[in-house]
């Protein structure tokens, strides 16, 4: 007899009332073994009932069975107590501890389907309930993933999309999802981020990495709203702040209200009020401080050793060893000579490199940052540019945004313009200059403000949609103020 018929001959005799007391155990070695057979039977028991076959002279049964679902509505942690009992009688039946195995009485026969009915039911009951959602979509901007809580993935594409417990991921440099949870509160993601969100109650994010704007309403004292990062902890009651993970730091600005953030190295803690702001890293062990925030500039350079969010920087000096390298190998020079050359570029500082672009499945991305320890807001103006230098290799269509941020607090927008790189790059160094009138770039999404002009500039970025582009490197970045 196959696995499948002694099956199939073992649950019609549990639907008929005449299964054995060694059947029932059988039965439920064969539900342990395959998830999905005991959903099947599920659903087969279901039918089996509207259909009016379960027996009609057991009216104790079917008391049990209005019984248990009652019970399992309103007590489940009972339910599981009756499961667990379920189990060690299943146990002791395999030992041979149950005195009748090929007659049952009609009181053990009941017992047992009983017991199995239980295990069904809950088994039903806890399969189709879903998680409560606790936000849904507002505005939704490139490429998007959710995990669910059962670890489908799913791209958001939508707004007014209902989000249970979960994490969010924005996949490209472009891309920007807000959610507004059931109390008005509202968190806005953006860039290449990382957050996992859950409320049973209390509000708990966990930004693993990127960029994070929250409009937090009043929430209850005793179950603030909590924020995580790999650096630091925030406690929230109800305010507006803004919060970037990088590595091992993490920036916090507060424009509306307190955040209490706390440094998980040490425990140190610091109170953050209105117009300040405070970075927490793992690697400082420095008293914390809250510092005001300056007044606005209107220019601003890139460090790449320091601004480069995503991307790969390398210093000018190890890609100099590499070119030396090579030409030695190639006997294009002695190696006194490539020492010589070296150390003659030794003098240049650290500081100068090169900002790769990195490649993933939607293309080669780089993205730069205003360093987290600036505190004066860089703010475009009506002539802002933005002027960015670099090389590029078999390269086309390139795509450059900015992120920004309202004056007051909170995120604004992304503002984009594509640019033909064939037109700008020079064929023997491959180097290019792209320089755009801040005031022309388009926002990305029509949510956004027609213009980033007034706002604070946050980062910039290039892309190219594809991977046929075999580097893309970035020399410097600059915001320049035209008089």
């Amino acid at each position: 007899m196959t696995e499948q018929t002694d099956f199939k001959d073992l649950w019609n005799d549990y639907l008929e009332g005449d299964i054995t007391d060694a059947g029932m155990v059988k039965l439920q070695e064969h539900f342990a073994r395959d998830e999905q057979l005991l959903q099947d039977s599920v659903d087969s028991f279901q039918i089996h009932r509207l259909l009016g076959y379960e027996s009609q002279d057991d009216d104790q049964h079917e008391a049990f069975v209005k019984s248990t679902m009652s019970q399992l509505v309103t007590d489940q942690e009972q339910t599981l107590a009756n499961n667990t009992s379920v189990s060690r009688q299943t146990a002791a039946a395999r030992d041979g501890r149950l005195q009748s195995r090929t007659k049952r009485t009609p009181i053990a026969a009941f017992a047992l389907a009983a017991s199995i009915l239980v295990v069904l039911v809950c088994y039903s009951i806890f399969r189709v309930t879903k998680s409560p959602a606790i936000a849904q979509t507002m505005n939704v901007h490139g490429t998007i993933e959710w995990t669910h809580e059962n670890g489908m993935v799913e791209v958001i594409t939508e707004t007014n999309q209902s989000l249970t417990g979960g994490t969010l991921e924005t996949m490209t440099g472009d891309s920007t999802v807000t959610m507004q949870f059931t109390d008005g509160t509202i968190v806005t993601l953006d860039g290449l981020s990382l957050l996992t969100v859950s409320d049973q109650g209390q509000k708990i994010l966990r930004l693993k990495r990127g960029n994070l704007s929250a409009d937090v309403q009043p929430q209850p004292n005793l179950k603030p709203m909590m924020v995580f990062t790999d650096a630091a902890e925030l406690r929230v009651v109800g305010t507006q702040f803004n919060v970037n993970a990088r590595n091992e730091s993490t920036k916090l600005t507060v424009n509306e209200g307190e955040v209490l953030l706390k440094r998980r190295t040490d425990g140190e803690s610091v109170n953050v009020i209105p117009h300040h702001q405070v970075v927490a890293s793992l690697r400082d062990a420095r008293q914390l401080k809250s510092i005001k925030r300056a007044d606005q500039i209107h220019s601003w350079k890139c460090d790449l050793q320091s601004e480069t969010s995503y991307g790969t920087w390398f210093p000018i000096g190890m890609e100099l060893a590499i070119e030396l390298k090579q030409a030695v190998a190639n006997g294009e020079m002695t190696q006194a000579e490539a020492v010589k050359a070296y150390k003659k570029a030794a003098s240049l500082t650290d500081q100068q490199g090169r900002a790769w672009a990195l490649p993933s499945r939607f293309g080669l991305s780089v993205v730069v940052s205003v360093n987290q320890q600036a505190t004066m807001p860089v703010v475009l103006k009506q002539r802002s540019r933005i002027r960015i230098t670099g090389r590029g290799y078999s390269a086309t269509d390139l795509v450059v945004g900015i992120t920004t941020n309202k004056i007051d607090g909170g995120f604004s927008g992304k503002f984009q313009q594509g640019i033909d790189l064939a037109k700008l790059i020079n064929p023997e160094t491959q180097e290019f200059t792209i320089d755009i009138p801040v005031e022309t770039m388009a926002p990305s999404n029509s949510d956004f403000p027609v213009s980033p002009i007034g706002s604070e500039f946050v980062a910039c970025w290039c892309s190219h949609p594809t991977n046929k582009v075999t580097k893309l490197e970035l020399t410097s970045v600059e915001i320049i103020d035209v008089e």
